[in-house]
């Protein structure tokens, strides 16, 4: 076929562009090299690297039921809210994924009564539920207030609440159950809950000794005695559980002493050796130092733990000095992916005072209530912004600042919320 002369120059020139190698030529686009590290199409998208399991818990301190609270939080058409004295504070306890405190008063279902022989309304369950608590500790020495009774009716109730509970069982079978160890699961990291109490004032718990964990073989005189035997077998049995935290929560110590005796610095060291991460105590009614300790595992290595040897009345009528200040302890677990390991990652305390009005003067509040449990800084911070609560004069302001003060020395400023370094 014979090729026109304007044929034979396209041909030429589409050749002279192909031997032109990467010029595009004037007007087109240069070619895009690949970034370095780029994925090749149809590539696998690469593994993000696995985060950390993290809970939080909020622990709190004692409730001791004295008669006037129950008056606090009566109902008029009947009924009971204990809620009402945690508004200020229920914001530390409902946003923690966990959250725990010491109840010092069986539910009988018998008229409410306080010392010596405690019986709460059944509605104060239902209330610690709705403010958020988890796990009630039931191992106290007013445990037995109600008797054999008082200790199976108070754990239906709280099952009926949908609240853990510690310390206290119906039969030995149910406190030979894992050595009556309570394991959560939460986010992914395993806790195992113990608890135990000194004594029972008194009462004896005679053929049904399963009821209460009592660490004291002496429970009824000298309450010196150990009982090794005990804890040596449930220690050994939170250990082969396999859980990553071991919480020990104990009553223990002289009350209102604002240090710790030698039984209970003791009897922590033993906890802490036998392989507890978290030592809670209660009992004394008043503040007592709480740390961040480094332990030996004996193995080169080490870890740290929490304790504190008494965090106080979390709800009390007690006048004495310091019986109205406490703490929520705010603890952060984290458990490393790759190595299993859980830490105690951040740790802080919110000091707190309960309240009672009359005993600053004042009557009632404009809304007509006379105790609540406060944020200590958050009062004081109120006050001097210009905000008074309504109830808040001059003089209650400066016990206020002595009540934080106080708090402060007494647990120590290591672990205050927002001072220490490793605080959230």
């Amino acid at each position: 076929m014979k090729r026109t002369a304007a044929a034979l120059l396209s041909i030429a020139l589409i050749f002279a562009i192909a031997a032109c190698g990467t010029d595009p030529g004037p007007g087109l686009p240069e070619p895009i090299a690949p970034s370095a590290g780029a994925v090749p199409a149809g590539s696998p998208e690469p593994t993000p690297e696995p985060e950390p399991s993290t809970v939080t818990l909020t622990l709190a301190g004692d409730l001791v039921m004295h008669t006037p609270l129950n008056a606090e939080a009566a109902l008029p058409g009947g009924g009971y809210d204990f809620s009402v004295l945690f508004e200020d504070v229920a914001h530390y306890v409902s946003g923690a994924d966990y959250a725990l405190c010491c109840l010092e008063s069986p539910l009988t279902g018998g008229a409410p009564s306080g010392y010596p022989l405690f019986s709460s309304p059944d509605d104060l369950a239902y209330s610690l539920k709705d403010v958020g608590f988890d796990l009630i500790n039931m191992a106290s020495n007013h445990s037995v207030d109600g008797f054999k009774g008082g200790v199976l009716r108070t754990l239906d109730v709280l099952d009926a609440a949908g609240l853990d509970h510690a310390g206290t069982y119906r039969s030995p079978e149910e406190r030979a159950e894992n050595n009556g160890i309570l394991v959560k699961e939460i986010n992914g990291i395993s806790i195992a809950f113990l608890d135990y109490t000194y004594g029972t004032n008194g009462i004896p718990i005679d053929g049904y000794e399963y009821a209460v964990n009592v660490y004291n073989n002496d429970y009824m005189t000298t309450l010196v005695d150990v009982n090794y035997e005990l804890l040596d077998a449930d220690m050994a049995a939170a250990r082969a559980l396999g859980a990553d935290v071991i919480a020990v929560s104990v009553h223990w110590g002289a009350e209102y002493m604002t240090s710790p005796n030698v039984y209970q610095q003791d009897l922590a060291d033993y906890f802490f050796a036998q392989g507890a991460d978290l030592v809670i105590g209660g009992h004394p009614h008043v503040p007592q130092p709480m740390e961040i300790r480094e332990i030996d595992n004996g193995d080169g290595t080490t870890r740290k733990g929490f304790l504190c040897y008494c965090l106080g009345n979390l709800l009390s009528c007690q006048s004495r000095q310091y019986t109205d200040l406490t703490a929520m302890v705010r603890l952060e677990l984290s458990k490393d992916p790759v190595s299993g390991v859980t830490e105690i990652s951040a740790c802080e305390y919110i000091p707190m005072i309960m309240i009672n009005l009359p005993s600053y003067g004042v009557a009632r509040s404009p809304e007509g209530w006379q105790r609540r449990l406060w944020d200590l800084r958050a009062a004081i911070s109120d006050y001097e912004a210009g905000d008074d609560r309504g109830v808040i004069t001059p003089y209650m302001y400066n016990c206020l600042v002595q009540a934080l003060a106080d708090c402060e020395r007494i647990f120590g400023t290591e672990l205050l919320a927002g001072e220490s370094e490793d605080t959230p």
